[in-house]
């Protein structure tokens, strides 16, 4: 290992590390103690809250949602456009092998009257997030449906004059069958509101290069390596977990065998049961400090991927610099009257994240090392089911004056990063329009 990997290591470790003497989690922590434990302790907080919030980029997107507030447009601005990005809604996982060796251990236990009765209702949350995928990986749910939905209502009644009368709405989907059923979902909504709007949909394989990008394999590949490493040497307390689901600790080592393994599949299983029903959290069965530090270094992984971070961010931003114009194209023809008044486009949660960055909205788009973006990033707030991005367009009855933006991550109003405005959260179109057109595709 060389010496600047070593060091990062060390410096990680530390982060996690906050407080030597957090121990065992008995319950539910006071906020001092969670702010000496965890390097986020906002992080820490949500998820103590609801541990739901630990399950990233797979929670339901209701946990997320809301309070709908927002700030008056400068006087004279009325919204003529809204340029929008959605990711898909609520799915089932594709972790099957780890759901069937989870519900394989716990069978086990159970046959032989090893399980105490929590145990055995994690059985019962385990065999009925199978039940639901019904062997179908990435499946749309019934939630992710509802989800979309809803979030297409709130948007046809909070900009009713856009969608009311005979308005044209131009849509795109990538080819994935959970983004189109998102899609129908959304616009059917639209459709039941207003059956005068005419709604163009298309996708297709060169529209896929546009409304899909991911980070290159190679740094993929780093990040794992380097997040890896660091979560090998730290150590992990399981034996509150084991005491919760087993009758003794000399039981729950005779079944579980690779105790790690057991645990990340629980984890892998309780991140993805909210997709079926929201209220249905298998993710409280772990103590807090297990909880946070498996969502963690996810999160960690997220952020370095997918982000505009110190580390990879220029490649990353470059990668989503063909969605970034796209956005551009559209919105300038939109300005010169080709008669749209939304640009919608149904996509994956990688790409909802590159763009929310490269645009600069606050609370993704800051760039940190590995070594702080931990104490900062919630992918939660950003990256849900079904999680959004909303550039809503206004224009003054005064024709000397700036075309204006405003933009709705997840629904609620963001700050853009580095550029002025005199009616925050009002941009000028021009300078996001810079800002948009900044990096080269590669």
């Amino acid at each position: 290992m060389n010496k600047t990997l070593t060091l990062t290591l060390l410096l990680l470790l530390a982060a996690v590390n906050t407080s030597a003497g957090c121990g065992h989690d008995t319950g539910r922590p006071d906020s001092t103690r969670i702010a000496e434990c965890f390097d986020n302790p906002e992080f820490a907080r949500m998820m103590d809250e609801d541990p739901a919030f630990a399950s990233l980029n797979h929670c339901p997107y209701s946990k997320v949602a809301g309070p709908f507030e927002y700030t008056k447009a400068p006087k004279g601005y009325k919204p003529f456009y809204i340029s929008h990005y959605g990711r898909h809604g609520s799915r089932s996982g594709s972790q099957f092998e780890s759901y069937e060796r989870l519900l394989a251990t716990l069978s086990k236990a159970k046959d032989e009257g090893k399980l105490t009765s929590a145990g055995d209702r994690l059985l019962n949350q385990t065999a009925f997030v199978i039940e639901r995928t019904e062997g179908m990986p990435g499946r749309l749910t019934v939630n992710g449906q509802k989800e979309h939905g809803e979030i297409a209502e709130r948007m046809f009644r909070k900009f009713h004059g856009l969608f009311s009368g005979k308005k044209r709405v131009s849509v795109l989907s990538s080819e994935v069958p959970r983004c189109l059923v998102s899609m129908a979902a959304f616009t059917n909504r639209l459709c039941k509101l207003n059956r005068n709007l005419e709604i163009k949909i298309d996708c297709g394989s060169e529209i896929q290069k546009i409304i899909m990008n991911n980070s290159s394999a190679s740094i993929r590949k780093e990040v794992s390596e380097r997040v890896d490493s660091l979560d090998r040497i730290q150590a992990k307390d399981y034996s509150v977990l084991l005491a919760k689901l087993f009758r003794s600790e000399a039981d729950a080592y005779s079944i579980v065998g690779d105790v790690e393994q057991f645990v990340n599949d629980i984890y892998s299983t309780a991140e993805i049961a909210g997709a079926f029903d929201p209220d249905t959290c298998m993710m409280a069965i772990l103590p807090l400090e297990l909880r946070y530090a498996l969502a963690r270094k996810n999160n960690v992984k997220i952020y370095l991927r997918q982000c505009n971070s110190l580390d990879y961010g220029d490649e990353r931003m470059s990668l989503a610099a063909p969605l970034a114009r796209n956005i551009v194209e559209h919105a300038d023809s939109a300005l010169a009257g080709n008669g749209i008044v939304a640009d919608l486009r149904f996509g994956h949660d990688w790409p909802l994240l590159a763009i929310s960055s490269l645009i600069g909205l606050e609370g993704v788009g800051e760039r940190y090392s590995l070594e702080e973006c931990s104490r900062h990033f919630i992918t939660t707030l950003n990256a849900p089911f079904a999680g959004n991005l909303q550039i809503i367009f206004y224009r003054s009855s005064d024709k000397d004056s700036p075309v204006l933006v405003k933009c709705l991550l997840n629904e609620k109003e963001r700050r853009l990063i580095g550029l002025e405005s005199d009616h925050e959260p009002f941009y000028k179109w021009a300078d996001l329009k810079e800002r948009l057109l900044s990096y080269t595709p590669i």
